[in-house]
């Protein structure tokens, strides 16, 4: 599953909050062995938002949590994965995100090649919040725009 910003505290956000229990009700549905926590240290909070999202969903009793805290961004969430799964054998994986970023990270994660498959959190507070979802959506256009940016430039 993918990271998002945490509280000042160390605390998931709510926006993280909720792709932590999409994650564990995906899991709880058998849709696979392993769940990665992936994401790092940002906006100068003292630790990974992976290691926080971990311990979430290890107290919900998921066993198998694979821990990627490096990365700072969808594209090295989707390459520090690829790290941590192909040694493992994985080749296909759900990706855990609101629906507003679901389309560019499995786009990143193929890149990985990964078969990808998208959870749709039905309920999101992307619906339920348009203002902030506004928001979220014009960043991931801005971030549609930078990626084909640095493919033109290579």
């Amino acid at each position: 599953m993918l990271g998002a910003p945490l509280w000042r505290d160390g605390s998931l956000s709510p926006i993280l909050a909720e792709r932590v229990e999409a994650a564990i009700e995906l899991w709880r549905a058998g849709a696979g062995r392993y769940v990665v926590a992936t994401g790092g240290i940002t906006q100068g909070r003292a630790r990974a938002e992976a290691d926080a999202i971990a311990e979430e969903l290890r107290a919900a009793g998921v066993p198998d949590v694979l821990v990627e805290h490096d990365s700072r961004s969808t594209a090295e969430n989707a390459r520090y994965t690829a790290r941590l799964l192909h040694p493992l054998g994985v080749k296909s994986l759900w990706l855990v995100t609101q629906p507003f970023h679901g389309r560019r990270a499995a786009h990143l994660f193929r890149h990985e090649g990964f078969d990808v498959r998208v959870w749709h959190i039905a309920d999101s507070m992307e619906y339920r919040d348009r203002r902030r979802a506004m928001r979220w959506l014009l960043r991931e256009y801005a971030s549609w725009c930078a990626l084909y940016a640095r493919r033109l430039t290579k």
